[in-house]
């Protein structure tokens, strides 16, 4: 049988993992205040400079309409699909996925609530692409996908506020004086729920604690998969790289760059590790 697993371009995986996958991912629509459009896939770097100039754009969620047509042509040429999408708490993609899986009204589709976002939802992802290209039926792959949700951790820490704000998404923040001058906010996603654990005036300290809660978590002799992903933080993401192999040298562990789509919300300055581990 076989699976193509589908998500979406706020989901961040190094491009080196991707090779040879059943893994489509849908670009959602970067809108800039000026009304032009850009791909959500595209890589930050390419639109640093105008996030850094502009105001924040915004993100749009393809249609119904959209995913069902993906479906019609996908199922074409595979047995079944698996749709891996953000928590609703943090995007409405997942609403126009179920919807259009709903009216095509076929079971070779279904929606899989990956209940984390970035890099957490590109590991829940990939995991299942990799059971459907080991040739895991619908079921097994979706098994996968949520036996991976289930231990994903992601923390993150940010340097700009503006664009979070904007968004809504984590108004929890806001109890930690997000308005004082450097203050760097972390984040946790954990059971769909992003949530504000601490803050730090020193992005290197901010940086460290993201390491502590990993090296935490981790019990010997696991084995870790994780990704440090980022925005214009590129030796930060690698210094966490670095750490995660000393500390367990066989983990599979990438940095990998922020898409557009995810960095209309955060902005420049993100930092963050996912990880998920096994006995």
């Amino acid at each position: 049988m076989s699976v193509i697993v589908v998500t979406d371009s706020s989901a961040v995986v190094p491009r080196a993992w991707l090779d040879g996958l059943p893994l489509h991912v849908v670009a959602l629509d970067v809108a800039w205040p000026d009304g032009t459009l850009e791909p959500g896939s595209t890589p930050y770097a390419e639109v640093a400079a105008r996030l850094n100039s502009s105001e924040p754009p915004r993100t749009g969620s393809p249609s119904p309409g959209s995913y069902q047509t993906l479906y019609g042509d996908l199922l074409a040429g595979a047995d079944a699909v698996l749709v891996v999408c953000p928590s609703p708490e943090l995007s409405n993609t997942i609403g126009s996925a179920m919807l259009a899986a709903r009216d095509l009204g076929d079971e070779r589709v279904r929606v899989l609530d990956a209940r984390t976002a970035a890099a957490g939802q590109g590991m829940v992802a990939i995991e299942a692409a990799r059971t459907a290209l080991a040739g895991g039926t619908l079921d097994a792959v979706a098994a996968r996908a949520e036996d991976v949700a289930d231990r994903m951790r992601v923390w993150a820490t940010l340097a700009q506020l503006k664009f979070l704000r904007r968004s809504g998404r984590i108004p929890a923040i806001a109890a930690l004086g997000v308005g004082a001058l450097r203050i760097h906010p972390i984040v946790r996603y954990a059971g769909s729920k992003p949530s504000a654990v601490g803050a730090s005036r020193d992005p290197r300290t901010a940086r460290d604690r993201l390491f502590r809660e990993w090296k935490r978590s981790i019990g010997d002799g696991s084995n870790v998969h994780a990704v440090a992903f980022h925005s214009d933080r590129q030796d930060d993401a690698d210094d966490l790289v670095r750490r995660v192999r000393e500390h367990v040298p066989g983990a599979e562990v990438a940095a990998a760059e922020v898409t557009a789509s995810l960095a209309s919300h955060t902005g420049p300055g993100l930092l963050g590790l996912a990880w998920f581990w096994e006995a």
